[in-house]
């Protein structure tokens, strides 16, 4: 997958794949956020050094607001991924329930434990979902450094007129 394009299906998003010469390895969910934290990070450090320098500004200028929106429709990409996984996570919750409680030979001496039979069953959906969450936080975070980015060119720029005496 390219650095800057966002998957389009909630299939190519959990299935992509990197492929080499001679084998095909099917990254982790993990590791593909991994991956793009690692990215975004890059990005938000490259901002950060051209902050510094007044001439780079201009370029910083050019690239800031494409870098916040792509950030931005990955953002919405993750939690529009993330509302398909919780239905996927109720319709699997609701049936394991309805097992449990009514089809199954097991009898459980209260709700807590009929619960964490449950939740340990669907230990790779609830895997996925706390990581979409942890990564929809850090996106978020990633696009308030941009916006605080963005406002800090503004003063910067000031500083730089005020130092040369203007």
């Amino acid at each position: 997958m390219a650095e800057n394009q966002i998957p389009s299906s909630f299939n190519d998003f959990f299935v992509a794949e990197v492929n080499n010469a001679t084998e095909q390895k099917q990254l982790t969910l993990e590791e593909k956020f991994s991956q793009e934290r690692n990215n975004w990070t890059k990005r938000i450090r490259e901002m950060s050094v051209k902050m510094k320098k007044i001439f780079d500004i201009q370029e910083l200028m050019g690239t800031v607001y494409n870098d916040r929106q792509l950030a931005l429709e990955y953002y919405h990409m993750l939690l529009s991924l993330l509302i398909r996984v919780n239905k996927e996570y109720r319709a699997q919750y609701t049936k394991k329930y309805d097992h449990y409680s009514f089809g199954s030979q097991k009898r459980f001496p209260n709700e807590t434990t009929k619960n964490n039979q449950i939740l340990s069953e669907m230990e790779d959906i609830i895997s996925k979902k706390e990581s979409m969450n942890n990564m929809l936080k850090y996106m978020e975070s990633t696009v308030k450094t941009i916006d605080n980015i963005i406002y800090g060119m503004k003063y910067r720029i000031e500083i730089e007129q005020i130092s040369r005496g203007k």
